[in-house]
């Protein structure tokens, strides 16, 4: 990958589901430092792109440039700067919390135990952290999952309603680790139907499947 930090760039990029057209020569960038806010109503293709963005699914066509390289050419060093969360947080529900986040940073930057466990402290899940993840509640496993994103150290984090499950407490958190890593020179790009109360900060607004930017 480029060391020059030119953030994400999509170009021209189409998608299709079921022979459907969701949206059609999409263009947008995202810089470090920013939010993007995907919109858009049922079915107009918003976990579509966040699954291609994060390297799930294909596009009809198009192009996706992460800091200057092509992510499909630099897969792999891609991944390591993104963190995804999708409707379903992503760990397994045998495993501990503790367990979850070993597993993960083993498959890219290793974190001592001492990390790990600040970490499942700061997100709230003291007392919790060696439980099976099948007895603990569903905002719970969110939390899980945001501490994943938290030691990935990705630029990238590809959010698909991180809100789902959580109480008041634990949107407040959530909202307050998403403004730690923008002011680090971390990118957002999310999907929620709650209102995201960032006053502080520019929010930028990707319209589907037209893919009007405002502000």
């Amino acid at each position: 990958m480029s060391k020059t930090e030119t953030g994400l760039q999509v170009k021209s990029l189409s998608c299709e589901r079921g022979y459907r057209e969701l949206f059609n020569d999409l263009n947008f960038e995202l810089l470090p430092g920013e939010i993007l806010h995907v919109k858009g109503e049922n079915g107009a293709g918003k976990t579509s792109l966040l699954r291609i963005l994060a390297g799930l699914a294909l596009p009809v066509s198009g192009e996706v440039i992460f800091d200057g390289c092509d992510c499909r050419k630099y897969r792999s060093e891609y991944n390591e700067h993104i963190a995804f969360m999708g409707h379903k947080p992503g760990i397994k529900l045998e495993l501990t919390p503790v367990e979850n986040i070993q597993s993960y940073c083993d498959l890219g930057q290793r974190k001592t135990q001492q990390q790990i466990m600040d970490t499942l402290y700061q997100v709230g899940l003291y007392g919790f952290e060696e439980m099976y993840c099948n007895q603990i509640s569903a905002g719970q496993k969110r939390r899980v999952a945001l501490a994943q994103a938290i030691l990935s150290n990705a630029k990238l984090w590809i959010l698909d309603e991180p809100f789902t499950s959580l109480d008041v407490v634990g949107v407040d958190f959530f909202l307050k680790m998403i403004q730690q890593h923008v002011d680090n020179g971390g990118m957002i790009l999310l999907t929620t139907h709650q209102e995201v109360n960032l006053n502080n900060y520019m929010i930028k607004f990707l319209q589907l499947p037209d893919g009007s930017i405002s502000h």
